[in-house]
């Protein structure tokens, strides 16, 4: 911009020094009688870095263009780069195609204008890019690993629909060889997200990552014999995420003694062995699969999606009474959505001696499919009281079906006699007939019960009710639990 003055006005000066919270409180300003503008680039260095660092990253850059006082100073307080479709393209601006070859051109000429090599915080990548571009990419990365960024997302899943995995052949190819030469740093790598990419897993260049915090895959394809995906030895890995990879196992090459959190969702894993003696959290999205989490006595909380099975009428209540205590023994919360088929000749089930000894708060939603009549196919929920001694809150939510009038409890199941139950949440109540008999179970068998919420509407996806279908349902609950002793305790939605 030549020799410009640099300036603007007076209330965006206020506004910007005002964001350095005390920064500049000894600073004052002149006015000068030829201009009523404030001169920003009278202020210190360090302060003017302080604003550029609280600007986006669009707004940063742009500032960079004013001139080559401004463009020294962005240079050098470039702390991330941010790489998308909203930072790299005007929004608004149709003269410009968003086409992978113009983005990879303007993230090049971008690149160029640094000439060194910041020490970054961030860097992101995120645009629907492929292997044929990889020449253009792996000049980033080298770039991203010489700049040392603590914060690395590498994210070319724009474009792809959010169920698709993509073939292997047509995805960019991750070199983590780069971070492990001469020029290369991994060791200040802290946060690395790859969406829509492969993975070599045949080496060990993942064990480059010492100080890894937060992993986070999606969309990944792995290339090479894969038979399970051997966690590195990340010391330092306290968050893993894993979603949308056809990845047939998983385990740990050791015990990953800061691991606290792992997400793994549609992975459609045959087995998970995994020692992470101070897990809190556990998040599960598969079919259902045997899984070990040695050592792992300090989950709190654990969410446990289970898939379909492939057999017809075969739900998942087996594998919830028997392989979900074993494995999750020590939940406190544990949150489990499955489809359960109710027709009377599914009347048993599979027992273990395994106990949730330390669950307090179960929450279960519950699609239903089969005959609302069937009274057994429901009452099998009961032996949840069994198999969670120190459970306190309780809350079903189910769909399905319509709303059933014109019968009365049947009360053929003698009750187990429950000492910490204190709160029972039961949606779409009256959709299905034994429902209203498994509450009734409930009121006998929890002797410490204090409330009992029964909603006769639908709180999860699926068909709901009309208004006059619902209005049926508070009159049948009424009605059912009418002159009971536990009128004091039951409320209707």
């Amino acid at each position: 911009m030549g020799k410009q003055k640099e300036g603007v006005d007076k209330r965006t000066a206020r506004k910007m020094i005002r964001s350095t919270e005390g920064c500049a409180k000894s600073i004052t300003f002149e006015r000068n009688n030829k201009s009523d503008d404030v001169q920003l680039h009278d202020l210190p260095n360090d302060i003017l870095g302080s604003i550029l660092s609280r600007l986006t990253f669009r707004e940063s850059s742009q500032m960079g263009l004013v001139s080559h006082t401004w463009r020294s100073l962005w240079r050098s307080c470039c702390r991330k780069l941010v790489f998308t479709s909203a930072t790299m393209f005007q929004p608004g601006n149709r003269s410009i195609k968003h086409t992978r070859t113009n983005f990879a051109m303007r993230v090049n000429s971008f690149l160029r204008q640094l000439r060194t090599h910041p020490t970054l915080n961030k860097f992101v990548i995120k645009f629907g890019l492929r292997r044929k571009h990889t020449r253009h990419v792996n000049r980033w990365i080298r770039f991203c690993s010489v700049s040392r960024a603590r914060h690395i997302t590498i994210n070319f899943t724009p474009g792809v629909k959010d169920l698709f995995m993509g073939p292997a052949n047509s995805k960019y190819i991750f070199p983590l060889n780069l971070f492990s030469g001469p020029e290369g740093s991994s060791t200040h790598v802290r946060t690395l997200h790859l969406g829509y990419v492969c993975l070599d897993t045949t080496s060990s260049d993942f064990m480059i990552f010492a100080n890894l915090k937060k992993l986070t895959l999606h969309k990944i394809s792995f290339l090479g014999d894969l038979q399970c995906l051997m966690l590195p030895e990340c010391n330092s890995l306290e968050c893993l995420s894993i979603s949308f990879c056809s990845l047939p196992g998983l385990s740990t090459c050791q015990p990953l003694q800061r691991l606290r959190c792992v997400r793994l969702h549609y992975c459609y894993l045959k087995k998970i062995e995994l020692e992470a003696p101070n897990l809190t959290s556990f998040d599960l999205t598969n079919q259902p699969i045997p899984f070990v989490l040695g050592g792992s006595l300090n989950v709190m909380e654990a969410n446990i999606k289970l898939l379909a099975k492939d057999s017809p009428y075969g739900d998942n209540l087996d594998y919830i009474y028997t392989e979900l205590p074993a494995a999750l023994s020590h939940v406190h919360k544990l949150s489990i959505t499955s489809g359960l088929f109710v027709y009377d000749q599914l009347q048993g089930f599979s027992k273990t001696s395994a106990r949730f000894i330390n669950l307090r708060h179960l929450t279960m939603y519950l699609p239903l499919y089969g005959e609302p009549k069937s009274i057994s196919g429901i009452l099998r929920l009961a032996y949840l009281l069994e198999l969670a001694p120190a459970l306190e809150e309780l809350e079903l939510h189910v769909n399905g079906g319509g709303v059933d009038v014109g019968w009365a409890l049947r009360r053929n199941m003698l009750p187990y006699s429950h000492n910490r139950l204190k709160r029972v949440l039961i949606s779409g109540a009256t959709v299905w007939e034994g429902l209203m008999e498994l509450a009734y179970y409930i009121l006998r068998s929890a002797n410490r019960l204090e409330s009992m919420v029964l909603d006769p509407k639908i709180r999860i996806g699926g068909p709901q009710l009309d208004g006059w279908m619902i209005d049926i349902g508070r009159e049948t609950i009424k009605n059912i639990f009418e002159g009971e002793e536990f009128q004091s305790i039951i409320t209707i939605l």
